[in-house]
């Protein structure tokens, strides 16, 4: 039962689009916490670990979060965590959404389709359709790639990114949507081109 009062929302969002967490997120997490065990957790718990080590919280909460889930106690992970800037950005493509109900996954997804140079209303309806948790068809997987693609060169603007395996990228994209510093983001994102 614990684990279905751990951020019920992020799930029930990741499940409808078919999210598990790669080889280099679940790397990401036991970087971030090297004593954490996490022998005993799901696709389920690897994907909400994941959504909090790349949160905006601080360090401790991000830890204590961790532990929680670690434990299988209840954990709140409630709103995404998204810089103002973010926020504004997909206020622009969803003016109407109810931002105080999406999860990180949602907004990361949106975002990348608002980088995707798509046409502005077909980004703009399928930005409303993640933050509305509409599945995700197969046009919009490739807004998110193509997104996801921007917004790292927009960190490293010379980056073949088509050099990178997914799992790189998705590295990648968990830098960018961090709350490290604009230049650590730049060198992790190069180190991975390297």
């Amino acid at each position: 039962m614990n684990r279905l009062m751990i951020a019920t929302a992020l799930v029930a969002s990741l499940g409808t689009a078919g999210f598990a967490a790669t080889d280099a997120q679940k790397e990401q997490i036991e970087n971030f916490d090297p004593n954490l065990d996490t022998s005993s957790f799901s696709d389920t718990d690897y994907t909400i670990a994941y959504g909090i080590v790349t949160s905006g919280m601080s360090r401790g909460e991000k830890a204590a979060k961790l532990r929680a889930l670690e434990t299988e106690d209840n954990i709140d992970m409630g709103m995404a965590m998204i810089s103002e800037a973010e926020m504004e950005r997909l206020q622009e493509y969803a003016p109407d959404v109810d931002f105080g109900t999406i999860t990180q996954s949602q907004a990361e997804l949106a975002l990348a389709v608002s980088y995707s140079g798509a046409a502005r209303s077909i980004a703009a309806e399928r930005v409303q359709q993640i933050l509305e948790t509409v599945e995700m068809d197969p046009e919009t997987l490739v807004l998110v790639d193509q997104g996801r693609e921007a917004m790292i060169q927009s960190y490293v603007p010379e980056a073949n990114v088509g050099l990178l395996t997914e799992d790189e990228r998705d590295l990648a994209v968990s830098y960018i949507h961090s709350s490290m510093s604009r230049g650590e983001k730049i060198q992790r994102i190069e180190a991975l081109l390297d």
